[in-house]
């Protein structure tokens, strides 16, 4: 599928099971579709997280700071800041 909300949507179905090795293709496509879609790229951050894949928590970190300073979402950019907190 090429609709952001549904890429979207299912990687977060497949992420709240808790496969998140299986969520990040559909998280990763819904960036590539929709690259200014800022919340993906926090769900994308927590998959990678989850799988234990720091490199790519922080890659995507930095691909998805500037769509979130964008969108003005003071919550996404927190939550992006927690994230490198962490790491």
């Amino acid at each position: 599928p090429h609709d952001t909300m549904l890429l979207f949507g299912l990687g977060n179905e497949l992420f709240s099971l808790g496969q998140y090795t299986e969520a990040i293709p559909y998280f990763e496509e819904a960036v590539r579709v929709d690259p200014e879609y800022a919340a993906v790229y926090v769900y994308l951050a927590r998959a990678y997280e989850e799988s234990n894949q720091p490199d790519m928590v922080r890659q995507t970190l930095e691909r998805g700071w500037g769509p979130a300073i964008r969108s003005g979402d003071q919550n996404l950019i927190a939550e992006i800041e927690d994230i490198r907190e962490r790491l």
